[in-house]
């Protein structure tokens, strides 16, 4: 196969996922369309879900309860809108208004899956929302926005070091606060309405593992070093948006070529004779980094999960099973006593430069700007060429990625091209153990900065604590979809006529069948959290609500009968 074909193969899906991450549907097959409202859609369980395997490992090394990694359905209440996943019509994900609410939704997930969620959404309330908008630019598609090609590879530089520091240091710290949240939930509960408090902590759990994504991401060695770019299109130089992603495609596309091209190579069917051991991802001799207290390692990344190095599963492992504890113990502990760690490993902080301090030399830099794959055992290198590479991946980023490069943008392309890796390959010979590389001694590329240039938070990160109703619409999506978890919120909330409006609706003869019963289930749902079984005279003072123990003065229902608190709040609604 000529070099040309296989320069073109490797850039061709823009590929910089560190860990693997999969999405596949009840049949298991891979996800189709393989991102946006599809994606939100299924599980992401499968042979090389390496994220979600980290997580599981993690949880387990941390002592955490096994029933943390029991499935968990959210019933979510939408409209009955639809949404089109790749020229199929499919019922909407979004949570809708509860006096609003057509339809109930189930969504089943694990914790551990949601450790795959940055290569999926831009943010948890992203895939509370069914992956239905596009939070990168009004009015995009929402498939083409989540398309890793052509959209969210371009912006993934939080997942290199060191914006990931700060995209995991964020997460992290929105976890312990929903756990603290949750601790407080728990505290007022006892040992009553043990649901909520489940719910709650799966909330808190799901923030950190979104989270450990970074701190994964942190460890897989084609992460560590500086990518150029921003998480921020609008950082990106030009003068429109189409200008600015102009330059963020090719930027995105040079960085996964230096990041190594397995993921993409070895599935292809015209690669599968090969053995695409492509660095940086690859065990390689040369390849190794740096930890900031001078340890030196060779590392792997993405599908090498299983042939991690010692210092670099210990390292990995004691900063992610680090994070986790400190969430957990955050929390009420409602799924159950959080164990001793795994010996071996250390307690440290997670957002630390212990656990993102550390840098790819600078021969594996260089390393990993070629591509390797042994063809019949023989091994073969296949350098990045300046002067072919800048011609075919303005081609590329046109074809896969989307966007039309013009002449001045092509050119600048090769200028920048042939100044990195000649900068790189001279380095490399003179310190090929030192790291200045991955810190961004290559310098600018078209114009764009090494990451660590680019402070500003994420336009698309997850609101600020508290959420609930009155709060940002991203917040308000967040407290639907965990409406559950957020029972406090809602009790604080809701009033007595809108429990009646609630009754009204429920009883609406002119609903179809499918609405009728998920205005009933609305309405049992939130009602059965402010019920008092008995009448405003006398009641039954040893089964107050859920929302007596939450919040000061609670919106009150009245139901007199025999049975439990849903069976009266589902009679009061529905019949």
């Amino acid at each position: 196969m000529s070099a040309r074909l296989v320069v073109l193969a490797c850039v061709a899906p823009l590929s910089a996922l560190a860990w693997d991450s999969v999405c596949y549907d009840a049949n298991g097959r891979a996800c189709s369309p393989s991102a946006g409202p599809q994606t939100a859609r299924q599980r992401w369980v499968g042979p090389s879900d390496e994220h979600r395997q980290l997580f599981e490992l993690t949880r387990e090394q941390a002592g955490l309860p096994a029933s943390v990694s029991q499935p968990v359905t959210l019933s979510v209440w939408t409209s009955s809108s639809s949404v089109d996943l790749g020229g199929v019509m499919a019922p909407t994900l979004s949570p809708a208004p509860f006096d609003q609410a057509t339809r109930e939704r189930a969504r089943t997930f694990t914790v551990a899956e949601l450790a795959q969620l940055p290569d999926f959404s831009y943010a948890l309330w992203d895939w509370a929302n069914g992956h239905e908008s596009c939070p990168l630019a009004d009015g995009t598609d929402a498939t083409l926005c989540h398309d890793f090609a052509s959209h969210m590879g371009p912006v993934n530089s939080n997942h290199f070091v060191p914006q990931s520091q700060r995209a995991y240091a964020r997460a992290h710290g929105l976890a312990l606060a929903r756990a603290a949240e949750c601790k407080a939930v728990s505290d007022a509960l006892g040992a009553r309405f043990p649901e909520v408090s489940r719910a709650c902590e799966v909330e808190a759990l799901s923030l950190e593992a979104m989270a450990q994504h970074y701190l994964q991401d942190a460890w897989s060695m084609g992460h560590m070093w500086q990518r150029w770019g921003s998480s921020n299109l609008d950082e990106f130089p030009g003068a429109s948006t189409e200008a600015k992603r102009d330059h963020a495609v090719l930027t995105a596309l040079v960085s996964g070529f230096i990041h190594g091209a397995r993921g993409v190579l070895q599935a292809l069917p015209t690669w599968t004779t090969y053995d695409v051991n492509d660095a940086l991802c690859a065990p390689w001799d040369d390849v190794r980094f740096v930890t900031r207290d001078g340890v030196v390692s060779q590392a792997v990344g993405d599908l090498y999960l299983g042939q991690m190095t010692p210092t670099q599963r210990e390292r990995l492992l004691s900063c992610a099973t680090s994070g986790v504890r400190a969430v957990y113990a955050a929390t009420g502990q409602a799924h159950g006593p959080l164990g001793a760690v795994a010996s071996g490993l250390s307690s440290v902080d997670p957002a630390s430069d212990f656990c993102f301090g550390q840098r790819a030399t600078n021969e594996a830099i260089v390393r990993g700007m070629a591509i390797q794959l042994k063809v019949v055992s023989v091994q073969t290198s296949i350098p990045l060429d300046a002067r072919f590479s800048s011609w075919m991946v303005p081609q590329v980023a046109r074809a896969s990625g989307k966007v039309p490069v013009s002449k001045k943008t092509k050119n600048a392309f090769r200028l920048s091209l042939e100044r990195v890796t000649t900068i790189a390959r001279l380095t490399a010979k003179d310190d090929p153990t030192g790291t200045s590389l991955a810190e961004g001694a290559m310098g600018d590329f078209l114009g764009v900065a090494p990451n660590g240039t680019y402070a500003a938070p994420t336009s698309s990160d997850d609101p600020p604590l508290p959420w609930g109703p009155g709060g940002s619409p991203r917040a308000l999506t967040l407290a639907q979809a965990f409406h559950t978890a957020h029972a406090k919120e809602w009790c604080a909330a809701m009033t007595r006529p809108q429990l009646d409006a609630l009754k009204v609706r429920a009883q609406d003869t002119t609903l179809d069948a499918e609405a009728r019963a998920a205005t009933c289930a609305v309405c049992t749902e939130l009602v059965s959290r402010h019920l008092r079984v008995g009448t405003p005279a006398s009641w039954d003072t040893t089964a107050e609500p859920l929302c007596q123990a939450l919040t000061p003065t609670p919106a009150i229902v009245y139901v007199s009968g025999p049975g439990t608190t849903r069976a009266l709040a589902e009679q009061w609604c529905c019949r």
